[in-house]
């Protein structure tokens, strides 16, 4: 199939465009703020188009008419930085969202897949949450995400065109993710250690994620879009285990050869934190066949060895 990935140079989006063009699809990516490096091993089998979601008119041009379908990923998603700047997050991932959407559905393209998160629910106190748990976002970036969706369902639900598909990714980690101010916990960790600096926990380390690694979330993605599903179906990607940001931080300075007591440092609470995250993947499982391989620990090794890779490159 001719599918457009946008925001397809990103963390997940470039793991993604690989897992696509593995599986002999011809894919069109386009991206903004993009990270070079995270293209080079799909060299010459793509095209790329940069263009900025916020902008309506990039966004209709870009987006080709004759393509079987786009994969929706481009976003920001740092928390803190969506308490801070709570306008920059709903003009990307609501009105950037709504762009997408308007060109699509203008352009009779059949699939539109929306890459959401787990964030929506909100707290998840006790069991796994299924795709109808209750939604509570709790941040101003939980919010602009479950906005999105809401737009993605009005269409799902009035329009015959596109079929839309959203899939709620649990906490994602994995080579080639952020490990700045703006990263997710795990490169953040791993990254702060390598340079003999201590781990910072906000909070007392007690809070739960469920870890999902980046190859098997890329799969379930392709799986998706590969499928067809009625229109409106949500997804979750999930493992169906929580760890503790404590337990996570002590397997990566064991992984590291250090003590766990002498680099970890507890700081103030984040604000919006939820204290518990956990999903239920059956749906996944029933409807695309899909179930999660990489062990915490393993996926953890093969972070460490990327980023002391990438470190010596510096």
């Amino acid at each position: 199939m001719n599918i457009v990935v946008v925001g397809g140079c990103g963390f997940i989006g470039s793991h993604l465009s690989e897992e696509l063009i593995r599986r002999g699809h011809n894919v069109e990516i386009i991206g903004f703020n993009c990270q070079e490096e995270n293209l080079v091993s799909m060299k010459g089998r793509y095209k790329f188009i940069r263009v900025d979601i916020t902008d309506r008119a990039g966004v209709r041009e870009a987006i080709n008419a004759n393509v079987d379908g786009v994969i929706h990923l481009a976003a920001l998603i740092n928390v803190d930085q969506s308490i801070q700047y709570p306008r920059l997050f709903f003009a990307t991932n609501v009105a950037g969202t709504f762009n997408v959407l308007e060109a699509v559905s203008e352009k009779r393209i059949p699939k539109l897949l929306y890459m959401s998160t787990c964030e929506v629910y909100g707290n998840i106190p006790e069991g796994k949450a299924t795709e109808s748990h209750p939604t509570n976002p709790r941040s101003p970036y939980a919010a602009s995400k479950f906005a999105a969706e809401r737009y993605l369902l009005s269409y799902a639900y009035t329009y015959r065109e596109p079929k839309i598909t959203i899939v709620r990714g649990f906490n994602q980690y994995g080579t080639r993710q952020n490990p700045g101010s703006k990263g997710a916990v795990i490169p953040i960790f791993i990254t702060r250690l390598l340079r003999g600096e201590n781990i910072l926990i906000h909070g007392d380390g007690s809070q739960t994620r469920d870890y999902v690694y980046v190859n098997d979330t890329v799969k379930g993605l392709a799986n998706a879009f590969e499928k067809d599903l009625p229109s409106g179906e949500i997804i979750n990607l999930a493992t169906g285990t929580d760890t503790s940001i404590k337990e996570v931080a002590t397997m990566i300075c064991k992984l590291l050869g250090k003590n766990p007591e002498e680099h970890m440092e507890f700081i103030e609470d984040r604000p919006g934190q939820i204290m518990r995250s956990c999903g239920d993947y059956s749906k996944a499982k029933e409807l695309l066949g899909w179930a999660p391989e990489t062990p915490l620990d393993r996926g953890l090794k093969t972070c460490i060895e990327w980023y002391k890779d990438r470190a010596r490159g510096e």
